[in-house]
């Protein structure tokens, strides 16, 4: 059993480490890694992402979209589909922002092609002092 300086010592641990996961930045500073599709030798890269608007009535329903999208041979989104969703009412801010995304398009011996890809984007209130908008993460092709 913990005596009093303990779980206080504890406490205070948990506050620091939720607080620090509270304030970390919503955009992804760093490119992330795209599972490889078997129709690419290289994956797409993107070149433009735009970040969904994320309205303060909807602040109470956080969560992540998952929108599948083919990427054409000219780098612009074509069809979408949303894969999953916490809530139907996030669903068009998702799908809206994927189709501005533009793509350095998916290769395969030297040759753009098209590929399927799935994007998360992640919708979470802003932590105070911090830009109203959602995150969405680096793409992955789809096998």
């Amino acid at each position: 059993m913990l005596n009093l300086k303990q779980s206080f010592a504890l406490l205070s641990l948990a506050a620091v480490m939720f607080s620090a996961a509270c304030n970390r930045p919503s955009i992804p500073t760093a490119p992330a890694q795209m599972a490889q599709d078997p129709n690419a030798q290289t994956p797409p890269r993107v070149l433009k992402q735009v970040q969904p608007d994320f309205p303060k009535n909807l602040w109470g329903k956080p969560g992540a979209v998952a929108v599948m999208a083919v990427v054409g041979i000219d780098g612009k989104v074509g069809d979408t589909k949303v894969v999953s969703s916490p809530h139907p009412e996030l669903n068009p801010l998702a799908v809206n922002a994927v189709k501005q995304w533009q793509f350095d398009p998916a290769r395969k011996d030297g040759k753009p092609v098209p590929v399927t890809i799935t994007v998360n984007v992640a919708f979470q209130p802003p932590a105070a002092n911090q830009a109203v908008g959602a995150a969405a993460s680096a793409p992955t092709a789809k096998k």
